[in-house]
C-alpha cells in the first residue's frame, strides 16, 4: 500500500511517497520558524507536491519530535520548532489535505522503519536506540509500536542509571542521556580539559590516545552498556538496532559499548546489537509505515 510519510524536523520537513519501505518520490522544504500555522502550511505544501504524482494515496503519517497526545492528535511541545505547543497537527493537516493523518513520535517512526524494513526486518521484536546529541528509542513487537498507557514508552534516554548523577533534560538526575549522550560527552570533557570541547574533538583526542578523553569515552560506553543490559533483561528483544551520530564513530566506540553490555549481561542469554540500515531516510519511511491501517 502506498502511503505518504512526513518527517518533521527542526530545520527541514521531508516528505515521501512510500510503498513497502521503498521511497517512490520525495520533496523537502525548510521548517518555518514563525509559528504553528506556518509549519502546518509548509507540511501541506510539501505533501501536495508529492501527492500530485501519487493521487491514489489516501493516508498520511507524520513523525514529529516532542511528547505527543495520541488521543487528541496533538504535539504537546516540539523542541526547536517555535510555536509548536499544544499543536493540533492531525486535524490541521487533515483539513488542509482532506486525507487521513496518523501521528507518531519521530524516534518511534525511525525505529519502526528499521523494524519493518531495515536492520530488524526479519525479527519479531526489536528495540531501536538512537545514540546522538541525545538518547532516544522505540519498542516494537510484530507490526506494533509499543507506546504505553500515556505515550511515553520508548523514552529510554530518561531511564535513571546513576542516582544523584548529572541532571538531564527532563529535570531528573543520572539519566542515561545525561551521562552518555553526545552533549554529555562534550560537557564532561570540557570540564576535564578546562575548555569548551565538542563531541567530535573528544573522540579525536581519545583516538589519539589522550587519557582524559579516553576516560570520558569509556565512561559513556560503560553506562550505555548498563542501559542496554537493563533493557535486555526487561524486554529481551530479538535484537537492538543502534542508530545516531555516535554510531558513526565506528568500532572504536561500538566495541566498548558491546563489551560493557556483554559484561552486564553475564550469565544471561547474549544480547544482539545491529547497526541501523536506512540512514536519514528512516524517519520518513517510518512515518509512512505508521499510516498503514
Amino acid at each position: 500500500m502506498k502511503t505518504l510519510g512526513i518527517d518533521l524536523g527542526g530545520t527541514k520537513i521531508a516528505v515521501a511517497a512510500v510503498e513497502d519501505g521503498v521511497i517512490l518520490s520525495r520533496h523537502r522544504v525548510a521548517t518555518p520558524q514563525t509559528g504553528m500555522s506556518a509549519v502546518l502550511d509548509a507540511m501541506a505544501e510539501a505533501a501536495r507536491a508529492v501527492l500530485a504524482q501519487h493521487p491514489e494515496i489516501s493516508r498520511v503519517g507524520i513523525g514529529s519530535p516532542g511528547p505527543i497526545d495520541f488521543k487528541r492528535g496533538m504535539v504537546l511541545f516540539a523542541p526547536n520548532i517555535p510555536g509548536m505547543v499544544e499543536a493540533p497537527i492531525v486535524s490541521g493537516l487533515e483539513e488542509r489535505l482532506g486525507l487521513t493523518v496518523v501521528l507518531e513520535n519521530d524516534a518511534n517512526a525511525a525505529g519502526y522503519a528499521e523494524h519493518r524494513y531495515g536492520a530488524a526486518r526479519e525479527l519479531e521484536s526489536s528495540i531501536f536506540v538512537t545514540l546522538s546529541t541525545g538518547i532516544g528509542g522505540g519498542l516494537f513487537i510484530g507490526d506494533k509500536v509499543i507506546r504505553g498507557a500515556h505515550g511515553i514508552a520508548g523514552e529510554i534516554g530518561h531511564m535513571i542509571l546513576q542516582d544523584r548523577g548529572p541532571q538531564g533534560g527532563d529535570g531528573h538526575h543520572g539519566t542515561w542521556e545525561a551521562i552518555a549522550a553526545g552533549r554529555s560527552i562534550a560537557r564532561e570533557a570540557s570540564y576535564s580539559f578546562g575548555r569548551a570541547m565538542t563531541t567530535e574533538e573528544v573522540f579525536a583526542q581519545a583516538q589519539a590516545g589522550d587519557s582524559k578523553a579516553l576516560k570520558v569515552i569509556d565512561n559513556a560506553a560503560h553506562y550505555t552498556g548498563i542501559g542496554l543490559a537493563n533493557l535486555h533483561k526487561i524486554f529481551n528483544p530479538d535484537a537492538f538496532v543502534l542508530g545516531g551520530g555516535l554510531t558513526q564513530v565506528g568500532d572504536f566506540y561500538l566495541e566498548r559499548v558491546r563489551a560493557a553490555a556483554a559484561a552486564f549481561c553475564a550469565n544471561y542469554p547474549p544480547l544482539e546489537l545491529r547497526l541501523a540500515a536506512l540512514g536519514t531516510d528512516a524517519g520518513v519511511i517510518g512515518a509512512a509505515a505508521v499510516a498503514i491501517p
